[in-house]
């Protein structure tokens, strides 16, 4: 496969990650009972949409056509304890930081990078409230007792 699909190919799978993100994002922030869990899973859900977005524009430009991932419906995991939530939320900020390096490793589309490059830095303000978050509303508040996984660094 040659670095144009692959590109492609990993852009698709980034529209659909960011959406479902999204949504897995407004769950997270209902269930949060501190301003400052609404406050960072409202402003990230914000931001994964305009991901979305721009991944969506990327895709359009690459192949002349709109992606049909940016319409599908989307399946946010379910969310029963919210310091898992947190803990899969940092996660994932994790792997998209990664993946969205992955692209721009392989990527001769200055357009691309630049855009990929800016989402990424987003995603590490995401990972950074979380862990922030988690450590302040899991383990040393309400929720501490109900979770074992602390480890957010």
């Amino acid at each position: 496969m040659d670095y144009f699909c692959r590109i492609v190919e990993q852009l698709r799978r980034a529209l659909l990650d960011e959406r479902t993100t999204a949504a897995f994002y407004a769950i997270l922030r209902d269930m949060s009972t501190t301003f400052d869990g609404v406050d960072a899973f409202a402003e990230a859900r914000k931001d994964e949409q305009d991901h979305a977005r721009e991944i969506t524009a990327l895709l359009e430009r690459l192949t002349g056509q709109r992606p049909p991932e940016a319409d599908i419906p989307v399946q946010p995991p379910m969310v029963r304890d919210y310091c898992q939530g947190i803990m899969e939320a940092i996660r994932g900020e994790r792997e998209a930081a990664v993946e969205y390096q992955s692209i721009i490793n392989i990527s001769p589309y200055e357009d691309v990078n630049i855009a990929l490059s800016e989402i990424r830095g987003d995603e590490e303000v995401h990972l950074a409230k979380f862990q922030a978050l988690y450590r302040t509303v899991c383990e040393k508040g309400f929720f501490a007792a109900n979770t074992g996984d602390n480890q957010t660094d």
